[in-house]
Protein backbone atom coordinates (compact mmCIF):
# COMPACT_ATOMS: atom_id res chain seq x y z
CA UNK A 1 0.00 0.00 0.00
CA UNK A 2 1.21 3.43 -0.86
CA UNK A 3 1.49 6.42 1.10
CA UNK A 4 -2.19 7.94 1.83
CA UNK A 5 -2.97 11.40 0.50
CA UNK A 6 -3.98 13.51 3.87
CA UNK A 7 -6.40 15.91 4.24
CA UNK A 8 -6.01 17.26 8.06
CA UNK A 9 -9.48 19.24 7.98
CA UNK A 10 -11.36 16.44 6.48
CA UNK A 11 -13.72 15.90 3.35
CA UNK A 12 -16.58 17.62 2.99
CA UNK A 13 -19.34 16.79 0.15
CA UNK A 14 -22.03 19.70 1.02
CA UNK A 15 -21.73 23.23 0.23
CA UNK A 16 -20.78 25.63 2.73
CA UNK A 17 -23.02 27.55 4.70
CA UNK A 18 -25.46 24.27 4.62
CA UNK A 19 -25.74 22.68 8.48
CA UNK A 20 -23.11 20.04 7.29
CA UNK A 21 -20.59 22.31 5.75
CA UNK A 22 -18.03 22.32 7.92
CA UNK A 23 -18.55 19.02 9.16
CA UNK A 24 -15.06 16.86 8.44
CA UNK A 25 -16.52 14.05 7.28
CA UNK A 26 -18.18 12.74 4.27
CA UNK A 27 -21.85 13.63 4.79
CA UNK A 28 -23.80 10.53 5.02
CA UNK A 29 -26.90 11.04 3.58
CA UNK A 30 -26.44 13.72 0.94
CA UNK A 31 -24.14 12.99 -1.01
CA UNK A 32 -24.99 14.28 -4.87
CA UNK A 33 -26.02 18.64 -5.77
CA UNK A 34 -29.44 17.99 -6.50
CA UNK A 35 -31.53 19.02 -4.02
CA UNK A 36 -33.41 16.83 -1.77
CA UNK A 37 -31.37 13.53 -3.60
CA UNK A 38 -30.10 11.69 -0.51
CA UNK A 39 -28.34 8.43 -0.59
CA UNK A 40 -29.64 5.86 1.99
CA UNK A 41 -27.10 2.72 2.65
CA UNK A 42 -27.22 -0.55 4.26
CA UNK A 43 -23.88 -2.53 4.77
CA UNK A 44 -22.86 -5.05 7.12
CA UNK A 45 -19.33 -6.51 7.82
CA UNK A 46 -21.10 -9.28 9.90
CA UNK A 47 -19.07 -8.67 13.09
CA UNK A 48 -22.14 -7.49 15.05
CA UNK A 49 -25.79 -8.46 14.15
CA UNK A 50 -28.14 -6.11 15.67
CA UNK A 51 -31.05 -6.43 17.21
CA UNK A 52 -32.96 -9.48 16.62
CA UNK A 53 -35.91 -8.07 15.45
CA UNK A 54 -33.89 -6.41 12.28
CA UNK A 55 -34.01 -9.60 10.58
CA UNK A 56 -35.86 -12.74 9.82
CA UNK A 57 -34.69 -16.65 9.73
CA UNK A 58 -37.06 -19.11 8.22
CA UNK A 59 -36.96 -22.90 8.52
CA UNK A 60 -36.58 -23.33 11.45
CA UNK A 61 -32.80 -22.54 10.91
CA UNK A 62 -29.77 -20.59 12.87
CA UNK A 63 -28.08 -17.53 11.74
CA UNK A 64 -24.96 -16.53 14.05
CA UNK A 65 -21.95 -14.90 13.56
CA UNK A 66 -18.44 -17.69 13.42
CA UNK A 67 -14.98 -16.92 13.75
CA UNK A 68 -13.42 -15.90 10.78
CA UNK A 69 -11.13 -12.93 9.45
CA UNK A 70 -13.16 -9.50 9.46
CA UNK A 71 -16.60 -10.97 11.00
CA UNK A 72 -18.66 -13.48 9.30
CA UNK A 73 -22.69 -14.74 9.58
CA UNK A 74 -23.47 -18.51 9.05
CA UNK A 75 -26.74 -19.83 7.95
CA UNK A 76 -27.54 -23.12 8.93
CA UNK A 77 -31.08 -24.67 7.58
CA UNK A 78 -32.48 -27.85 9.93
CA UNK A 79 -31.40 -30.90 7.53
CA UNK A 80 -32.93 -30.64 3.92
CA UNK A 81 -35.07 -27.93 5.00
CA UNK A 82 -35.25 -24.44 3.20
CA UNK A 83 -33.83 -21.19 5.09
CA UNK A 84 -33.68 -17.99 4.50
CA UNK A 85 -32.73 -14.70 6.48
CA UNK A 86 -34.17 -11.41 5.46
CA UNK A 87 -34.47 -7.54 6.80
CA UNK A 88 -37.57 -7.69 8.41
CA UNK A 89 -38.79 -4.19 7.14
CA UNK A 90 -38.67 -3.22 3.46
CA UNK A 91 -36.85 0.09 3.18
CA UNK A 92 -35.50 -0.30 -0.38
CA UNK A 93 -37.27 0.09 -3.81
CA UNK A 94 -35.87 0.68 -7.63
CA UNK A 95 -37.06 3.97 -9.01
CA UNK A 96 -36.59 5.19 -12.46
CA UNK A 97 -33.86 7.47 -12.58
CA UNK A 98 -32.33 6.77 -9.32
CA UNK A 99 -29.18 4.69 -8.94
CA UNK A 100 -28.95 1.22 -6.96
CA UNK A 101 -26.02 -0.61 -5.82
CA UNK A 102 -25.88 -4.31 -4.49
CA UNK A 103 -22.66 -6.35 -3.52
CA UNK A 104 -22.85 -9.52 -1.24
CA UNK A 105 -19.33 -11.93 -1.05
CA UNK A 106 -21.36 -14.91 -0.34
CA UNK A 107 -20.43 -18.99 0.07
CA UNK A 108 -22.17 -22.20 0.22
CA UNK A 109 -20.25 -24.97 1.67
CA UNK A 110 -21.30 -27.39 -1.25
CA UNK A 111 -23.18 -27.34 -4.14
CA UNK A 112 -23.91 -30.87 -5.56
CA UNK A 113 -27.32 -32.11 -6.25
CA UNK A 114 -30.42 -30.25 -5.82
CA UNK A 115 -28.94 -27.49 -3.49
CA UNK A 116 -30.30 -24.19 -4.75
CA UNK A 117 -28.80 -21.19 -3.17
CA UNK A 118 -30.52 -17.68 -3.71
CA UNK A 119 -29.42 -14.29 -2.53
CA UNK A 120 -30.60 -10.55 -3.74
CA UNK A 121 -33.50 -8.11 -3.20
CA UNK A 122 -36.72 -9.26 -2.53
CA UNK A 123 -40.59 -8.02 -1.65
CA UNK A 124 -41.49 -7.75 2.13
CA UNK A 125 -44.43 -7.61 3.00
CA UNK A 126 -45.57 -7.27 6.72
CA UNK A 127 -42.50 -8.71 8.00
CA UNK A 128 -42.91 -11.81 5.47
CA UNK A 129 -41.04 -12.42 2.46
CA UNK A 130 -42.26 -13.36 -0.99
CA UNK A 131 -41.14 -14.40 -4.24
CA UNK A 132 -43.91 -12.78 -6.01
CA UNK A 133 -41.40 -9.70 -6.88
CA UNK A 134 -37.47 -10.23 -6.92
CA UNK A 135 -33.90 -9.42 -8.20
CA UNK A 136 -31.77 -11.84 -6.97
CA UNK A 137 -29.07 -13.97 -7.81
CA UNK A 138 -29.66 -18.09 -8.02
CA UNK A 139 -27.61 -20.82 -8.41
CA UNK A 140 -30.15 -23.99 -9.87
CA UNK A 141 -30.45 -27.32 -8.33
CA UNK A 142 -28.17 -29.41 -10.52
CA UNK A 143 -26.27 -26.65 -11.64
CA UNK A 144 -23.08 -24.95 -11.03
CA UNK A 145 -23.75 -21.51 -13.17
CA UNK A 146 -24.93 -18.30 -11.15
CA UNK A 147 -27.64 -16.40 -12.89
CA UNK A 148 -29.52 -13.39 -12.27
CA UNK A 149 -33.45 -13.77 -12.04
CA UNK A 150 -35.48 -10.67 -12.15
CA UNK A 151 -39.59 -11.30 -11.17
CA UNK A 152 -42.24 -8.36 -11.58
CA UNK A 153 -45.94 -9.32 -10.18
CA UNK A 154 -45.33 -13.37 -10.45
CA UNK A 155 -43.14 -12.71 -13.49
CA UNK A 156 -39.93 -14.37 -13.70
CA UNK A 157 -37.32 -14.06 -16.46
CA UNK A 158 -33.65 -14.65 -16.58
CA UNK A 159 -31.83 -11.25 -17.30
CA UNK A 160 -28.34 -13.28 -17.45
CA UNK A 161 -27.33 -16.97 -17.25
CA UNK A 162 -23.81 -18.29 -16.58
CA UNK A 163 -22.35 -15.05 -14.75
CA UNK A 164 -19.57 -17.28 -13.18
CA UNK A 165 -19.67 -20.58 -12.30
CA UNK A 166 -20.16 -21.78 -8.32
CA UNK A 167 -17.57 -23.72 -6.03
CA UNK A 168 -17.98 -25.30 -2.95
CA UNK A 169 -16.80 -23.21 -0.25
CA UNK A 170 -15.38 -20.76 -2.11
CA UNK A 171 -16.68 -17.03 -2.19
CA UNK A 172 -18.59 -15.36 -4.68
CA UNK A 173 -17.99 -11.77 -5.01
CA UNK A 174 -20.26 -10.15 -6.69
CA UNK A 175 -22.72 -7.29 -7.55
CA UNK A 176 -25.34 -5.02 -9.54
CA UNK A 177 -25.47 -0.98 -9.93
CA UNK A 178 -28.20 0.19 -11.71
CA UNK A 179 -26.93 3.42 -13.00
CA UNK A 180 -30.81 5.24 -13.46
CA UNK A 181 -31.20 3.45 -17.19
CA UNK A 182 -28.85 0.01 -17.57
CA UNK A 183 -27.83 -2.35 -14.86
CA UNK A 184 -23.99 -3.50 -15.08
CA UNK A 185 -23.41 -6.77 -13.05
CA UNK A 186 -20.27 -7.57 -11.38
CA UNK A 187 -17.74 -10.42 -10.77
CA UNK A 188 -15.01 -9.58 -8.04
CA UNK A 189 -14.99 -6.06 -9.14
CA UNK A 190 -15.23 -6.32 -12.88
CA UNK A 191 -18.28 -5.71 -15.21
CA UNK A 192 -19.29 -8.88 -16.96
CA UNK A 193 -22.59 -8.06 -18.73
CA UNK A 194 -24.73 -5.10 -19.25
CA UNK A 195 -29.06 -4.79 -18.96
CA UNK A 196 -29.65 -2.13 -21.74
CA UNK A 197 -33.11 -0.26 -21.38
CA UNK A 198 -34.03 -0.89 -17.59
CA UNK A 199 -37.51 0.19 -16.72
CA UNK A 200 -39.50 -0.63 -13.42
CA UNK A 201 -42.87 -1.29 -12.13
CA UNK A 202 -45.97 -3.27 -11.75
CA UNK A 203 -46.21 -4.88 -14.97
CA UNK A 204 -44.59 -5.88 -17.75
CA UNK A 205 -41.20 -4.26 -16.66
CA UNK A 206 -37.86 -5.43 -15.93
CA UNK A 207 -37.74 -5.13 -12.05
CA UNK A 208 -40.48 -4.51 -9.88
CA UNK A 209 -41.11 -1.53 -7.81
CA UNK A 210 -42.35 -3.13 -4.62
CA UNK A 211 -40.72 -2.24 -1.30
CA UNK A 212 -37.79 -5.11 -1.02
CA UNK A 213 -34.95 -6.01 1.38
CA UNK A 214 -31.48 -8.29 1.14
CA UNK A 215 -32.34 -11.74 1.43
CA UNK A 216 -30.50 -15.10 0.82
CA UNK A 217 -31.67 -18.50 1.00
CA UNK A 218 -30.75 -21.94 0.69
CA UNK A 219 -32.12 -25.06 -0.28
CA UNK A 220 -30.36 -27.88 1.13
CA UNK A 221 -29.81 -31.24 0.13
CA UNK A 222 -28.54 -32.19 3.81
CA UNK A 223 -26.25 -30.27 5.84
CA UNK A 224 -25.05 -27.49 3.60
CA UNK A 225 -24.75 -24.23 4.77
CA UNK A 226 -24.38 -20.73 3.45
CA UNK A 227 -21.42 -17.95 4.74
CA UNK A 228 -21.86 -14.10 4.84
CA UNK A 229 -18.93 -12.14 4.53
CA UNK A 230 -19.91 -8.96 3.13
CA UNK A 231 -23.34 -6.69 2.21
CA UNK A 232 -23.81 -3.24 1.00
CA UNK A 233 -26.82 -2.01 -0.24
CA UNK A 234 -27.54 1.30 -1.30
CA UNK A 235 -30.04 3.81 -3.85
CA UNK A 236 -30.93 7.28 -4.49
CA UNK A 237 -33.89 8.53 -2.66
CA UNK A 238 -35.46 11.84 -2.65
CA UNK A 239 -36.63 12.87 0.63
Amino acid sequence: MGTPTRFTYGIATVAKGKPLGDYPLPDPFHTSSDAGLDVFTYSNDFTDLGAAAARTITGGAAFALADGLNGIGVLTPVSATAASVYRTAATFQFIGGNKFWFLHRIKASAIAGAMVLNFGMSKVSGGTIATTDRLYFTKPASSTSLNLVSVVNNVSTTLLTGITTVVADTYLDVGFYYDGTDLQVFVSDNMIARVSGVTIGTTGTTISNALMSPFFSITPVATETVTIDYALIAEETTR
